[in-house]
This record gives C-alpha cells, sequence and structure tokens, in this order.
C-alpha cells in the first residue's frame, strides 16, 4: 500500500464503523479499453469485485448499473421515493449508498506459455464520498499471488487444526498454477484478483468492534459484539489498540496506539465472536494492568 493510501487511510479511522452495522455501497459501471478488452471480460471482472464487498458481509451492495458519474447518485437521493417516505431524506440517504465504488481495467493480458495460459489483471479501484465527491482513496490491485503475511500464517495454529491448515496451504496453492486453457486461466486471475481487493476492502473500512469481556482463565482471551451477521471469521486478524487523550492545541484529541495483534478463534453466532491475543509490544502487559482504555479494531 503507497504512503498516499495510507495518509487517506486515517480518514476512515475517523469513520470507523461500528459493530453490526453496515455500510452502504454502490458501484459505478466499471471502463475500460474497449479496442482490447471484450465487454464479456469486463462484466466478469465487475462481478468479482461486486462479489467480493458482498462476500465481505458488512456492505449493504447496491448495484446501479445506470449511476455513470456522482451527480446522478445525488440526484437518485432526492427523489420522491425519498421524499414521500415517514423516513427523512437524510435516513434515506443513509439506507442507500454513502461511498461510491469506482473501477477501471487497466491492464489484461493472456498469455500463452510452456505450460499453458496465464491471465494477468490489474484493475484501479477508486473509493469517493457520495456527499462531497472527494476521493478518499485509491489504489491499483493486480492479479498477482501474494504471499499471506506473517502474522496471518501464525494465526492459523491458534483457530485451525493441521488437517484445515493444509487445506488453507492447498488452497493458497492452487492459485499459483498454470491452467492448461486460457478461459481457466482468466478465472484463476480473478480469484487472486477478489483477494487483493479483500484486502483493500479490509483496509481502507475497519471496523471498531467492542470488547464484552476478558477470560478469567486465559488473561489474553477476550470476547467480542460481533459475529458472522458482519463477516467475522475464524482467523480475522484485530489490531488492539490503546486509546490515550493528547491535547493539541488547546483541544483534547484521541490518541490510538497499537499494544497488540489478536485473531478471532471462534465465532460463536451472528453476533458475537471469541478472540485471542497472538503479539504484543512491549506496553501491553503495563496497559492491561493498569486497565487502560483499549479499543479492538479489523484490518
Amino acid at each position: 500500500m503507497n504512503k498516499k493510501l495510507s495518509l487517506l487511510v486515517l480518514f476512515f479511522f475517523s469513520v470507523l464503523l461500528q459493530a453490526q452495522e453496515r455500510i452502504g455501497i454502490a458501484f459505478i459501471p466499471i471502463t475500460y479499453d474497449q479496442a482490447t478488452i471484450s465487454a464479456s471480460e469486463a462484466r466478469l471482472v465487475h462481478e468479482y469485485v461486486l462479489n467480493s464487498f458482498v462476500a465481505a458481509r458488512k456492505f449493504v451492495v447496491v448495484d446501479r448499473e445506470k449511476l455513470v458519474e456522482l451527480e446522478n447518485e445525488k440526484k437518485l437521493q432526492k427523489t420522491e421515493s425519498f421524499i414521500d417516505s415517514k423516513t427523512s431524506i437524510q435516513d434515506g440517504i443513509s439506507r442507500g449508498a454513502s461511498y461510491l465504488i469506482s473501477s477501471s481495467i487497466l491492464v489484461l493480458r493472456h498469455s500463452e506459455v510452456s505450460r499453458g495460459w496465464e491471465s494477468m489483471l490489474q484493475l484501479q479501484i477508486k473509493v469517493l464520498d457520495v456527499s462531497t465527491g472527494e476521493i478518499l482513496a485509491t489504489e491499483n490491485i493486480s492479479s498477482d499471488f501474494i504471499a499471506p503475511e506473517k502474522s496471518v500464517v501464525d494465526a492459523r495454529v491458534w483457530y485451525a487444526d493441521k488437517k484445515e491448515i493444509k487445506v488453507i496451504e492447498q488452497q493458497e496453492a492452487r492459485l499459483k498454477v498454470v491452467e492448461k486453457q486460457k478461459e481457466g486461466a482468466f478465472i484463476l486471475a480473478l480469484q487472486r484478483l477478489v483477494e487483493n481487493v479483500k484486502k483493500f476492502s479490509n483496509t481502507n473500512f475497519p471496523i471498531s468492534l467492542e470488547i464484552l469481556n476478558w477470560d478469567d482463565k486465559n488473561k489474553n482471551k477476550f470476547a467480542i459484539a460481533a459475529g458472522s451477521k458482519i463477516g467475522m471469521h475464524n482467523g480475522q486478524l484485530l489490531d488492539v489498540l490503546q486509546v490515550t487523550e493528547a491535547s493539541v492545541a488547546g483541544k483534547t484529541i484521541q490518541r490510538s496506539q497499537k499494544i497488540a495483534v489478536a485473531c478471532i478463534v471462534k465465532v460463536d453466532d451472528a453476533n458475537f465472536s471469541e478472540a485471542v491475543i497472538i503479539s504484543t509490544e512491549k506496553n501491553y502487559k503495563k496497559v492491561r494492568a493498569n486497565d487502560g482504555v483499549i479499543k479492538v479494531v479489523t484490518r
């Protein structure tokens, strides 16, 4: 993730989703070079990207095919369907799209190699604020296989047995094979792209979770008020943050510092899960001992 995107992510931390709430997003029709990319290929890319957001469950996805620019969204939210309803226009907007997802295919290439076919995709994704039109985040995402981070691999020993870990590793290996047919290579590239799009959405739409209680027997285990309803799953990584206050220019502002990483080890139901600390910073024990204010954020 580039430095510009890292700074933009700070915006999202000021408007973190609260557990059990979902955010409305709409998709602007995908753009592409019609001279080199077929409409059917572009449509398939669009569907895979859209479905990756749907699968996350923390979004209310509104796919408006005729939404070609931000102004159309603003007009749509001022129609009689909102005005004549029992709720206010603002209520209607909150139930529609708060953000627009714009995507553009930069590269789509199919190559015949010695063992078969390989396809390569590069997509530019932008997140826009519906109310202002401001671009809040942008990133070029490729279909390259990206090996999981060490923290992701380390988390597996906390929630999965050896058999489950082997299945996960086989699924990752499957993403790196060379397909015999061009169509299969394209689908495989789309599957890799989806994995990378998930990382983008997780980074830019984190969820703030409430710690319900710490386990009496295992001091590094805790329960959170979030479950399958908003896409929590075993192995989901969480940043554990210490919250303090600082005075800046006469104003009191909150400061969040990461003190640990946790992962979900059990999703109890739609609304509750259990997590365990898997790595800590040097000040973690001190914060816990002093009953410091702690919050948890998905990553």
